[in-house]
């Protein structure tokens, strides 16, 4: 019984040395890599054009304001019905139902 406490002691001690070097290299380690840096420069050129085109795009549209002085549309009229004003709730809110303190 007591040497299969050890066991998994050093088993868990071992995957634990293990998961601290990888979290090591993961967070302290940078990584010398070139590739990594020009393929964040690729992406941003790609994106700078992307919102480019789009710019453009809406920079092209023009709108047509001769159908304001359509007839038909001068001839549209509103059919909104203003809200009727009604009291909501009591006055004061904190004093008793029955009015009295």
């Amino acid at each position: 019984m007591k040497n299969s406490k050890n066991k998994r002691t050093i088993i868990l001690a071992v995957i634990l040395l293990g998961l601290l070097i990888l979290a090591y290299k993961v967070f302290f380690v940078s990584s010398s890599d070139s590739d990594s840096d020009s393929l964040l420069i690729d992406e941003n050129i790609t994106a700078s054009a992307r919102v480019e085109s789009v710019l453009q795009q809406v920079e092209s549209i023009s709108f047509d304001m001769s159908i304001i002085q359509d007839q038909k549309f001068k001839s549209l009229k509103s059919i909104e019905i203003p809200l009727i004003s009604l009291p909501i709730g009591r006055e004061n809110p904190f004093l008793g139902i029955s009015g009295s303190n």
